[in-house]
């Protein structure tokens, strides 16, 4: 009994953590009050901002379905989406983040 009331704790505490850091990245992306208080240079990109919440959405529907069914067709597929944004994305951080901020701010677009 003690073992799933720490369970839940810990639980509980991921949840409240996950949603914490989806409203700071969209309160920042919306440029609201925190985004002003953030030195200019220090500011996330807002690709990288939106790339991230894009892979934690996929990851929010994906681990919970492959909790309850783990062999179920759509798990796997949720999977295979999960694995080839999170190497996409990883792949854009890594290699294409130059080409990209060029192209972002080649377009006028805001970088920061």
């Amino acid at each position: 009994m003690l073992s799933l009331t720490w369970t839940m704790i810990v639980i509980s505490l991921v949840v409240m953590a996950g949603i914490a850091a989806v409203v700071v990245s969209v309160v920042i992306l919306q440029r609201g009050e925190l985004y002003y208080r953030i030195r200019p240079e220090a500011r996330p990109r807002r690709w990288v901002l939106i790339s991230m919440l894009c892979l934690f959405a996929i990851f929010g529907v994906w681990f919970p379905i492959w909790i309850v069914w783990p062999n179920a067709l759509v798990s796997r597929v949720l999977l295979a989406l999960f694995c080839i944004t999170f190497l996409f994305v990883g792949l854009v951080f890594r290699w294409l983040s130059p080409i990209i901020d060029a192209f972002v701010e080649k377009r006028g677009w805001p970088l920061r």
